[in-house]
């Protein structure tokens, strides 16, 4: 991975003809946050995991880099699917915002979005009663936000910690052989998980994650025009029990849960609320604890999209493809 760029990316190969950019949420990075998603990824194509660099957040310098990302799938014969999950759905939004903006829309093979948090209007009142201090400290509105960001930062950590299955450990096998069971093995495999986690948590300067929470401010959301932003075929996936985290009735949140409002967006459009094989709640962008109910839904809509590679010849001077419309009635 290359650490010292505002998109630091770990690259994994697929021999299809797709290229999967994935973005992360705030915590924790790419490679973690995507770990029970990338063999299924690379089914399908090339895979970049990325990450938020540790060095600091600038949002325009990420969405360059994403630009950068792009062009170079292109250049290389691949159609681009990006994933995204929580904020960084919201980057994901903002990108493609910024995009129809400036007249130049996306041409992508596909969207995913998990969990998107389009803009700080979208979080649930646990977390902006932790991110509310951090920003009046960083308007001049309180103390030091760091101080304040020291606060989140355990608040995170624990979700961190539920992120991995907590109860793998006790349903080891009777007797001797209890560290040599299926369950001992997968909670050892949790436990490494929790603790790169953790670490990263540790490491991450004061600085950089207040820039993190300084770049979810400048996330502005769905626009308010009818305008789509991304025709692609896009799927939209929620946590059964994502209230703890976002508030379902957000500007964004209560726009891309709806497919009447979503498809208004996207129109080609699937929602789907995620839950466990046994009926269970599933949080918000569980990807690690619950893989199996997401990558259901992201196998099904992966196979589902055209194979067609990139053709060289049809590229534009900015290194995209005017391929025709895909419909999802094509798919």
């Amino acid at each position: 991975m290359v650490a010292d760029t505002p998109l630091p990316i770990e690259r994994h190969h697929g021999p299809a003809p797709l290229h999967l950019l994935c973005l992360p949420g705030l915590v924790p990075d790419g490679p973690e946050a995507w770990l029970r998603q990338t063999r299924l990824f690379t089914r399908h194509g090339s895979v970049a995991i990325a990450s938020w660099s540790g060095m600091g957040f600038d949002l325009d310098a990420t969405l360059t880099a994403i630009d950068r990302e792009m062009v170079r799938a292109a250049q290389s014969g691949r159609r681009c699917v990006l994933v995204a999950m929580s904020f960084g759905g919201g980057v994901a939004l903002e990108w493609l915002r910024r995009r129809a903006e400036r007249n130049d829309p996306a041409s992508l093979a596909g969207l995913v979005l998990i969990s998107p948090m389009g803009s700080s209007r979208d979080l649930s009142p646990v977390l902006t009663r932790l991110v509310g201090p951090i920003a009046e400290a960083v308007d001049g509105r309180g103390g030091d936000p760091c101080v304040a960001l020291e606060r989140g930062r355990s608040f995170f950590r624990q979700l961190a910690m539920r992120s991995v299955d907590e109860d793998t450990a006790a349903k080891h096998w009777p007797g001797p052989f209890a560290p040599f069971s299926p369950a001992a093995f997968a909670a050892r495999r949790d436990r490494v998980i929790r603790d790169r986690i953790s670490a990263a948590l540790a490491a991450l300067p004061a600085h950089a994650a207040v820039e993190r929470v300084q770049g979810m401010r400048q996330l502005r959301g769905l626009p308010d025009g009818r305008r789509p932003l991304c025709e692609a075929p896009t799927l939209i996936l929620w946590g059964s029990k994502e209230r703890h985290t976002l508030d379902m009735d957000g500007p964004c949140t209560g726009r891309l849960c709806r497919p009447d409002l979503a498809t208004r967006v996207f129109p080609a459009a699937e929602v789907q609320w995620v839950y466990a094989a046994d009926g269970g709640y599933v949080p918000h962008a569980s990807t690690l604890r619950h893989a199996a109910a997401f990558n259901r839904h992201l196998g099904r809509f992966l196979g589902r999209l055209p194979r067609l590679p990139a053709r060289r010849s049809m590229l534009d001077l900015s290194g995209f493809m005017p391929l025709p419309h895909l419909t999802a009635a094509k798919i």
